[in-house]
This record gives structure tokens, C-alpha cells and sequence, in this order.
């Protein structure tokens, strides 16, 4: 999105350009008062080239890693296009609440936006493939399979409308945390109330008897501070990144689900760009960005998880046969967003089939 010092610098380009062509038409060699800039060898003048100011939102706060990555990001792009893209990071949803990031991306509100996929219910229905349970055990292996996934199925574009995505990625595998009493069974887990990042989710805590809750990450502490949840359902990152090791003292773990994220860039945005520039950022974002994501999750996630142990949160990791009794219930969620998505006339099938692959 161009400021008004882009378009008066364009504006002020165009007045000269439009003198020097006049001056040139009366065959003059008057001075036009302009200084040109002519290349150390004393060849052909060139013309410094306008700014371009881009704005990058998301719901993370300053704090969190991701911020980092956003700043390594944006560093990258800068020096790559030797100063004409520069992007200016606006964190903790300062510029548009968590479940509206896609959507001020699409109307141009914003020119780049991060958010949570599942914080805008059936708006991403190929995607969630990727949030069903059990479907990969790290962040890194859940990113590229979703981020393939997106390059194999043109159906995929929908989902996108007025925007161009820069790069998808999962978070690590979630665990189930809770605050006064650990779940060792399924028994356990009924009548208490967790929250829920997605719909999936909802779906198979509610067929084991829990109450689900829908919240974005960014209310998640204070609901457990206060006992608005008993419990909650996140990646090990969140247990560091968002405090929540402050209010858990216990963790059940079993890889259950992960969280997809977007990337995404206004559609008129891109198109204002050279080729070059496209390319050039499809270059640094793309797999690059994937890749960097989702081994930046699986490290903090481990480093979360480990300095949980040294905190004194109890750990209960389910045995092969205690999952096997979850998947019963669990399950079926995937049959029902096959059923659901494959309804809307999408390639569901295929889509879990190759995921799953």
C-alpha cells in the first residue's frame, strides 16, 4: 500500500520525465534545474527509484518469536530489492483483530497479513485438512505437507480470493493442558471445559465428553487465570511464547492436532509489483519461509516443553493403546470433514489421501 510520500515521489518523477521529453521535442540544451545522476563509468543517467512501504499485521505479540521472523523476513526482502520494498511490522492485532487478518488482506485494509486459519470457521475448508487429528508429528513436517498440498490442488485459489498467499505453515503438534486436575482417561476429560483453536477440534473434544470453548491464543490466558476454561488444547510453543506455563500444571500428551497459519499479501498489491520483484519474493518467502517457520516452532516448542519438566508441570503421555481408545471417539471427525467438505464439491478424498501419503 503506497503512501502519499510513494505517489508524490511518482507524481514529482512524472513532471520531470514530462519536462525533459518537452526540452528534448524543442531540440534545447537549456537546464531544466534537475540534477542527474550519472553512473561511475560517466554512462546513461538513472533515476532513484520510489519506495515501496508495505504493511505486515498480525495478532503475535512483540514479544514472540514470530516477530523475529517477520524482521528477518523483511530485512531479506529489503536488501534484495535493494531498498524498494521496505516493510513495516504492526504486531499484537493493533491493526486488525485476530479473525479478521484475511479478510483486511482481501480488501486491502492491510497490505500483508498473519493469522490463525481456523479463527474464521469454514472460510478455509481444503486447508483444515491439516488441523484433523494426527496428521503429522512435527511443525516442519506439517508445514511443507500443507504448503504441497496448496501447489498440488488449484481449488485451493478460492480459499485465497484477493489475495496471494506467501506462505502457509502448521505450528507444532498440540497437547491438551490443564490447570487443577490432570486427564489421564477419557473419563477424566468429561464435562470439563477446554478451548478449542478450530472446529475440528471442537468436534472430537465434544465426542469425549468435554465442553469446547472457541477462543483465539490471545484471550487464552487470562480464560485459564480466571477459570473461564478448565483446560486447553495448544502447541508446546504456546506454553512459552504466551505464559501459559504461569497458569497449567499439567499436560497430557498425544500430538492430537496442529494449528494452520496463513501468509497472505493483498492481491493488488502483488500485481503492482515488476516480475522482478515478484519473483524475488517468492524466492525468499514460498518453501524458504515454510522451512524457516516451521523448524523455528519445533525449536521453541521442544525448548517450551522442556523447561515445563524444570517448572514442575506433571507430564501424562498416552500409551499407543490409551490413543488407540481416543481414536475411537476422535476419528470419526475425519470421516464427517470428508463428508462436509467432499458436500461443497471439493476433492476432499484426495486431498486427506495425499496428505496422509
Amino acid at each position: 500500500m503506497m503512501t502519499w510520500k510513494i505517489k508524490w515521489k511518482i507524481a514529482l518523477s512524472a513532471i520531470v520525465v514530462g519536462m525533459l521529453f518537452l526540452v528534448g521535442c524543442g531540440g534545447g540544451e537549456e537546464d531544466t534545474g534537475v540534477e542527474e545522476e550519472t553512473s561511475a563509468s560517466g554512462g546513461e543517467a538513472t533515476t532513484e527509484v520510489a519506495e515501496v512501504e508495505l504493511d505486515f499485521s498480525h495478532f503475535f505479540p512483540p514479544t514472540h518469536f514470530m516477530e523475529d521472523v517477520i524482521q528477518e523476513f523483511s530485512a531479506e526482502l529489503n536488501e534484495a530489492t535493494d531498498g524498494r520494498i521496505q516493510i513495516t511490522s504492526y504486531p499484537g492485532a493493533s491493526l486488525a483483530a485476530p479473525d479478521e487478518h484475511f479478510d483486511a488482506a482481501a480488501t486491502g485494509s492491510v497490505d500483508i497479513a498473519l493469522s490463525v486459519h481456523g479463527y474464521t470457521p469454514n472460510q478455509f475448508p481444503l486447508t483444515s485438512v491439516m488441523e484433523l487429528p494426527f496428521m503429522s508429528t512435527s511443525a516442519t513436517e506439517g508445514s511443507q505437507a500443507l504448503w504441497d498440498l496448496y501447489n498440488s490442488f488449484d481449488e485451493f485459489d478460492e480459499e485465497y480470493a484477493g489475495t496471494v498467499p506467501l506462505w502457509l505453515y502448521t505450528t507444532d503438534p498440540g497437547q491438551l493442558y490443564t490447570v487443577d486436575k490432570p486427564v489421564k482417561s477419557i473419563e477424566d476429560l468429561k464435562g470439563m471445559r477446554i478451548r478449542s483453536p478450530s472446529p475440528e477440534t471442537s468436534e472430537w473434544l465434544e465426542a469425549l465428553g468435554a465442553t469446547p470453548v472457541s477462543m483465539p491464543m490471545n484471550e487464552n490466558f487470562e480464560a485459564l487465570e480466571r477459570g473461564v476454561v478448565d483446560g486447553t488444547i495448544a502447541p508446546w510453543e504456546a506454553v512459552k511464547t504466551w505464559g501459559l506455563n504461569e497458569v497449567i500444571n499439567y499436560v497430557t500428551v498425544g500430538n492430537f492436532y496442529s494449528t494452520t497459519m496463513f501468509v497472505v499479501m493483498n492481491e493488488d498489491t502483488w500485481n503492482s509489483f515488476s516480475e522482478e520483484d515478484q519473483q524475488i519474493i517468492q524466492e525468499l518467502a514460498g518453501e524458504n519461509m515454510v522451512k524457516k517457520t516451521g523448524e523455528a516452532f519445533d525449536q521453541i516448542g521442544a525448548e517450551a516443553a522442556e523447561e515445563a519438566r524444570e517448572k514442575g508441570i506433571e507430564f501424562y503421555e498416552l500409551s499407543e493403546e490409551e490413543l488407540d481408545e481416543w481414536r475411537e471417539y476422535i476419528d470419526p471427525t475425519i470421516n464427517h470433514w470428508i463428508e462436509n467438505v467432499e458436500g461443497r464439491g471439493l476433492p476432499a478424498q484426495e486431498l486427506f489421501d495425499q496428505a496422509t501419503k
